[in-house]
């Protein structure tokens, strides 16, 4: 098993320089020794010194092996640094360069990959510069639990500066803040744990289920998280336990837990883009759900769509911000106006897997990319309502789990899947595309402005108070139907 289950991009800029090596003090680590247990172990320890010593007698026979004799020129000698060796005019050691890879340059990206290997789970921070085309990791954070699914937030009620953290979905249940720029670090900076689940007595079998679990967290794994950019203190999760958490950062904790959403888990999640209070959720009991989250638990501030399929994403159109895009696990993609409309503004056919990445540029008018479990990526132009199909590459990622746009370069998109780890496509690169919407990236530079101009905004403390505006009704998918009059 070699998988990326999710990505997050951080734009250029947020990330440190220099990146902080962790440094422990000596009572966190012997902390940190007591939790593992791992030093008390004799065993291990004998264990441990007996490879050493082994290893240490393989590389002096290696040593011995490896003397090189040519005739009439002698034996080859070898030197621990090039400095040593006087037949060497240029006396480099190769250290420059891996220390100009430690630092992060003002126009690199960094792409933290989720990855899970065989036994052992981690979050690799990539760099990434699109100009250059350079890829690597820079440095990896070991994880106990499996990552699900990632998103990044500046925010941190303690820090003054621009902080680079993100937060973790677990399998277990658990959401774990990691600091990016923070190298070597050995736990989260903060854990909102899973709920504690009590044992119970034969006399509290007709209990009701709420008094047997702690009033915070999920039951189940986390599926995907959203950090809201208009009220920057709240980002929301969802589980497979049909949920829906919000948490508050201020104050490190559960500040709003829906309940009655969805009757299946919950597999994707969005904030509205200019409406902070309204959130979007896409659920396998097949619903769309748009709650208010001011009343969350109130039916009356719950609009839902139902479809034909289990709903695998959704996202909002930045242009239009009364539509939305979904897609589902038998292939198709929905676009919903959630005013007054009763059928799709338009619904197409993708893929013939699970649509598992739906990107729809929020720089580049149209411009939608998707990705599914057979294992291709495709564009579509989408512009004006009308669905017009690109281009289309295949990965050798196996069934594709995560598709993500890079902030800064909204051509490049960074794919993870089943195998081959982190992969990455400037679809520019495909003449179709460059012709189809060559002349739309100028929006890139005004989307971006007002990206930069929007984040010197003051912290909003809490929901707005206003109505909402918009009104939705309960939609049954009529994908026949619509197919018929495409006809």
């Amino acid at each position: 098993m070699d998988i990326i289950s999710s990505l997050a991009w951080i734009k250029r800029g947020a990330a440190k320089g220099t990146p902080i090596k962790f440094m422990p003090d000596p009572e966190e680590l012997e902390s940190m020794i007591d939790k593992s247990g791992d030093q008390d172990d004799e065993e291990t320890t004998k264990e441990v010194e007996m490879d050493i010593e082994k290893r240490q007698e393989k590389d002096d026979q290696e040593d011995d092996e490896n003397d090189i004799f040519i005739p009439g020129v002698g034996p080859i000698a070898m030197h621990a640094s090039n400095r040593d060796d006087p037949l060497l005019e240029i006396k480099d050691d190769g250290e420059d360069s891996d220390a100009e890879d430690y630092f992060i340059r003002p126009d690199d990206n960094l792409i933290v990959a989720a990855h899970v290997e065989d036994d052992t789970s981690s979050l690799e921070v990539y760099i990434y510069n699109d100009k250059e085309g350079y890829l690597y990791v820079h440095h990896d954070i070991l994880m106990l639990h499996m990552p699900l699914c990632l998103t990044w937030l500046d925010y941190d009620t303690n820090n003054s500066n621009a902080v680079n953290y993100v937060a973790v979905g677990s399998m277990e249940g658990a959401i774990e803040i990691f600091d990016v720029d923070l190298v070597d670090q050995m736990e989260p900076m903060h854990t909102f744990a899973k709920k504690s689940q009590k044992k119970k007595s034969k006399s509290s079998k007709n209990s009701s289920k709420k008094a047997n679990k702690s009033s915070e967290g999920h039951d189940a794994a986390v599926l995907d998280l959203t950090w809201n950019k208009l009220v920057r203190q709240i980002f929301a999760s969802s589980s497979a336990d049909a949920t829906v958490a919000l948490w508050d950062l201020s104050q490190m904790k559960m500040a709003l837990h829906l309940e009655k959403l969805h009757k299946k888990q919950i597999q994707s999640i969005c904030w509205h883009p200019s409406e902070a209070q309204h959130l979007l959720s896409g659920s396998s009991d097949r619903t769309v759900c748009m709650v208010d989250c001011r009343d969350g638990n109130n039916k009356s501030n719950q609009h839902r769509w139902t479809f034909d399929s289990d709903i695998e994403r959704v996202t909002w159109n930045t242009f239009d911000t009364n539509q939305f895009l979904t897609s589902t696990e038998n292939g198709y993609v929905y676009a919903m106006d959630i005013r007054q409309t009763t059928i799709p503004v338009y619904n197409f056919s993708a893929h013939t897997g699970a649509v598992t990445g739906l990107c729809l540029n929020s720089s580049i008018p149209g411009l939608l990319v998707t990705s599914s479990f057979d294992e291709c990526v495709k564009v579509w132009d989408v512009e004006n309502n009308t669905v017009t199909f690109i281009a289309e590459r295949q990965f050798p990622t196996g069934q594709i789990n995560a598709c993500l746009v890079n902030p800064d370069f909204p051509f490049t998109y960074a794919f993870g899947g089943q195998s081959q780890g982190l992969q990455i496509w400037d679809c520019s690169e495909n003449s179709d595309v460059r012709t189809r919407f060559g002349t739309r990236a100028k929006f890139e530079m005004v989307e971006v402005a007002e990206e930069t101009a929007a984040a010197s905004k003051p912290v909003v403390s809490s929901f707005p108070t206003t109505a909402p505006t918009v009104t939705s009704a309960v939609l049954k998918a009529q994908r026949k139907k619509s197919s018929k009059k495409n006809k």
